[in-house]
């Protein structure tokens, strides 16, 4: 065998070195190239670019450096028995008719589902190895392809695996010349890459599902607690009504209480008052005869001692002289006229006593439960002389009262309502004033109208006069009740009570009651 000429290789072994540079070359471009997409896709999913086209990129840049017709990237998931299936995130468009491109263009960006686990790809599903066929069609491992699908002279199967648990799959077919261990190599920074960006996108799905079930549970939480609110103020709202109208009914009935009492306190002082005050009028009647009759023997004296001339002598002419003197020192005739007014302003002082006491007896008399045919004129007269005391120091009472028929009420009631509207009447004229009720028939109602001329109410404290509790006066000089009650009456008596007022001229309550029917 020759030797070669110095200086000289043979043409075989000088190509040989640049065959091996050009395959170097082009190996180093591919791994160049594969890692600048996975670089960029990497930065790319930080970004936060959809995953889908992410892998449609990948995938392209696959088929590219592998030379391969078609393929798929997709992740695995199990069903409800625990069967592994694929989803694709990115798959080449094979369909071969319109049905399957109508298909491929409604689920494509969703993924699409492969179950038949008899298939090449289903071998990588089961087992967790990468699978190479290079004669596919004679591959016991094969399922075969549906009628029309392009023909398929390789494939290659790479599971995506972390640990020992399968995420994915990346499939590639119809590389010419087929696969070999080599490429599973070369791949594998992108079998890694491709399977971190599964995780990540899982971890992300599962980032904003975890979000979205917490913004649900928080909007769940929320909406809990804006009914728990409105039951707890509903609630609050309820019992601080309740409590009021308990308190209210407390105070009343505490009023009642006080009521019931004073009328048996006021029956027992009027039947003590009024023994001697008939001691008193009847004495009274007896001493007016029994004057009568001093007056006519006085009169008769009288007129003895004219008929006695001059001729009287001795003792009696002194005596006479005696009583002369006396008469004219005492001026007995005006004692007579005086006594007798004295009687008459005792009697009249006597009956006056008896009226008021009448009066009091009738003001505080026991309420028997049961309405009766009630005259408010009666009624309001009497309220008057009870009352009267308090209000001849500040104001002049006028009084206008009409024609009215009888209505049915409660007088006890009612009197607590006149009682009510008179004092609120005088406190509120500062100084001295002017108060004037008025009883009127109009219609089917009998109105009773006092008006004063006190310092009035502004519209705001119009609308809290009726509420339990709301007073304008100092503290401990009203409960705030008064008109409250009286309100409250007026509703048991089928009637209503109205206000005027104007702020610093003064204010009319106005009692509306029924006429009473069938009289």
């Amino acid at each position: 065998m020759s030797k070669a000429v110095s200086g000289r290789r043979p043409d075989s072994a000088q190509g040989r070195p640049r065959s091996r540079a050009l395959v170097a070359e082009r190996a180093l471009h591919a791994s160049t190239s594969l890692l600048q997409a996975l670089t960029e896709a990497q930065l790319e999913f930080i970004r936060g670019s959809d995953a889908h086209q992410l892998f449609d990129k990948l995938l392209t840049v696959l088929l590219e450096l592998t030379e391969s017709g078609y393929g798929f990237i997709g992740e695995v998931l199990r069903d409800e028995k625990g069967a592994p299936y694929l989803r694709t995130h990115a798959i080449t468009n094979l369909a071969w008719t319109d049905e399957l491109r109508e298909l491929y263009e409604r689920s494509a960006a969703q993924g699409m589902e492969f179950r038949n686990l008899e298939t090449l790809f289903g071998r990588v599903l089961t087992t967790g190895e990468p699978v190479i066929a290079n004669a596919p069609a004679t591959d016991p491992r094969a399922g075969g392809l549906p009628p029309g699908h392009p023909s398929m002279n390789a494939f290659l199967g790479l599971p995506l695996k972390s640990g020992e648990e399968l995420v994915g799959m990346v499939g590639i077919a119809n590389r010419p010349g087929g696969y070999g261990p080599e490429l599973i190599e070369f791949l594998q920074p992108f079998v890694a890459t491709c399977c971190s960006i599964i995780l990540g996108w899982r971890s992300q799905r599962q980032q904003r599902r975890t979000e979205e079930l917490l913004r649900q549970r928080e909007e769940e939480l929320q909406r809990h607690r804006d009914h728990l609110e409105e039951l707890v103020q509903s609630r609050t709202e309820s019992l601080l009504h309740t409590t009021v109208a308990l308190e209210e009914r407390q105070a009343q009935l505490l009023h009642s209480e006080r009521m019931a009492s004073l009328g048996q306190l006021v029956a027992g002082i009027a039947h003590e008052i009024n023994n001697p005050l008939g001691y008193i009028t009847s004495n009274l009647a007896t001493l007016s005869q029994y004057l009568a009759v001093f007056t006519e023997l006085l009169k008769l004296y009288r007129e003895l001692g004219d008929g006695l001339g001059p001729e009287l002598q001795g003792p009696l002419a002194e005596l006479l002289a005696r009583i002369r003197s006396l008469q004219e020192q005492e001026e007995l005739d005006y004692l007579l006229g005086d006594v007798n007014d004295l009687l008459n302003d005792s009697r009249e002082g006597a009956h006056r006593v008896a009226d008021i006491v009448q009066s009091l007896k009738a003001f505080v008399r026991e309420d028997s439960n049961q309405p009766e045919l009630v005259d408010v004129n009666k009624e309001m007269a009497t309220t008057l002389k009870v009352v009267w005391n308090q209000l001849k120091y500040r104001c002049e009472v006028k009084c206008d009262y009409g024609q009215v028929p009888p209505i049915f009420g409660r007088p006890a009631q009612l009197n607590q309502v006149f009682t009510h509207l008179l004092l609120n009447a005088v406190q509120a004229i500062p100084e001295r004033g002017v108060i004037h009720i008025t009883t009127l028939h109009e219609g089917d109602e009998v109105l009773v109208r006092v008006s004063d001329t006190g310092h009035g109410m502004t519209p705001d404290v119009i609308s809290k006069i009726f509420s339990p509790f709301f007073t304008t006066k100092p503290p401990g000089k009203g409960a705030g009740l008064g008109l409250s009650i009286s309100e409250g009456i007026m509703t048991s008596h089928r009637g209503r009570i109205e206000v005027q007022s104007q702020f610093g001229k003064g204010s009319t309550f106005t009692l509306r009651i029924p006429v009473a029917k069938d009289l």
